[in-house]
């Protein structure tokens, strides 16, 4: 009975009361997908009401530290990149099958929501966790030791801090492909989609001790201390704020087929590569494909390319729609939340119960595309 479960993929029909089921479904998938990636829920939340991200992986405005006419004008800003998220979500849904030739795939918007929602919801025992939280303290006192060597202030120090952040998830990102323990246990859930979309993207596991250590090692390590050297006084970047919050909108969606669709469309789309990881940048760092894995795959950073560029992982946007999804033809895309939960975690312990402890090492932190003496049984 157990293995049937762990087998059984999801599937609901299309008529009569699993249609209802469908269409809910399908709603809460919507809405799960804007509170994590669009900000949906937190210009609703009560202690962060005057707060908003202006740039990806940059720390949030206060409000109340910029002339009231422009909080009114980054606001709606914020608005704008919530109603064009809830808008691209919808596109996908509706003209998937028109893009890509294939039918949406409603499981796996279904299936992924069911995951995002475990993921994010352990984000709150780690960082409520009593350890953590005297972790992060003593590493407070720790940057507090950090001189700081530059002093910026204004639009310039708001744009040297969105550098700075998408250098951190830069590398932060390609760790995550680079190794073993910080892939299989952390960011392969990510890659797991083949019907890639909007509504088909799934997060990285919040709480995994193994994806902080490694796939966000630069983000909470090195981001800190990097901001700690430059003293970043960005209040008074007056219509920067807004410039950049209409920028994040565009790129925020950067799994969706209809922005892809509309970059092949539009040249004037294109001409933003030279400097934003447009959603068709991000998603050929999905794709499958032998030709766009020029590092363990390509394009990793977040907002800006000048990272791919410089360290050359960037690779440019086919002029069709890649397939997206892991490399191997025999993966397992888990269309079950029981398998995409579990399933690289009981891969690695497979593995380190039928090899020697000398090859645990490789096991753990060799290539991400190392094969042990005696492989696992599980499809990855």
């Amino acid at each position: 009975m157990k293995r049937r479960i762990w087998d059984r993929d999801i599937s609901i029909g299309r008529s009569g009361a699993q249609a209802l089921a469908l269409a809910l479904l399908s709603a809460a998938a919507l809405v799960t997908e804007l509170s994590y990636h669009h900000g949906g829920l937190a210009l609703l939340d009560t202690p962060h009401a005057e707060r908003v991200v202006i740039f990806y992986n940059v720390d949030a405005l206060l409000l109340s530290n910029v002339d009231r006419s422009l909080a009114s004008w980054i606001i709606a800003a914020a608005i704008f990149r919530i109603v064009f998220g809830i808008l691209v979500g919808i596109a996908d849904m509706v003209l998937y099958e028109k893009i890509t030739g294939r039918p949406f795939d409603w499981e796996a918007m279904i299936n992924v929501s069911i995951v995002n929602f475990v993921f994010l919801s352990t984000a709150l025992f780690t960082f409520m966790n009593p350890a953590v939280q005297r972790l992060l303290v003593h590493y407070v006192h720790l940057l507090e030791r950090i001189p700081t060597i530059v002093n910026l202030h204004g639009a310039i120090a708001l744009v040297v801090a969105c550098f700075i952040a998408d250098f951190c998830y830069y590398w932060s990102h390609r760790w995550s492909h680079k190794i073993r323990l910080f892939w299989y246990l952390g960011h392969i859930n990510h890659h797991r989609s083949r019907n890639l979309s909007q509504l088909t993207q799934a997060v990285d596991p919040q709480a995994s001790i193994f994806d902080v250590a490694g796939g966000r090692a630069f983000v909470l390590l090195l981001l800190p201390v990097l901001t700690k050297l430059f003293s970043l006084d960005f209040r008074g970047s007056g219509w920067m704020f807004v410039v950049l919050v209409i920028l994040d909108a565009w790129t925020n969606p950067s799994h969706s087929v209809s922005l892809y669709h509309a970059e092949n469309k539009y040249k004037v789309l294109r001409l933003f590569r030279a400097i934003l990881v447009t959603p068709a940048v991000h998603f050929t760092h999905h794709s499958r494909e032998q030709k766009h894995n020029v590092s363990d795959g390509s394009n990793f950073g977040a907002r800006l390319t000048i990272w791919d560029r410089l360290f050359g992982t960037y690779v440019e946007p086919p002029s069709y729609i890649p397939d997206a999804g892991l490399f191997g033809d025999d993966a397992d895309y888990c269309r079950n939340p029981l398998r995409f939960l579990f399933q690289p975690y009981l891969r690695i312990l497979e593995e380190l119960r039928k090899n020697a402890i000398r090859h645990w090492p490789s096991i753990l932190f060799a290539h991400a595309s190392y094969v042990p003496p005696v492989p696992a049984t599980r499809k990855y």
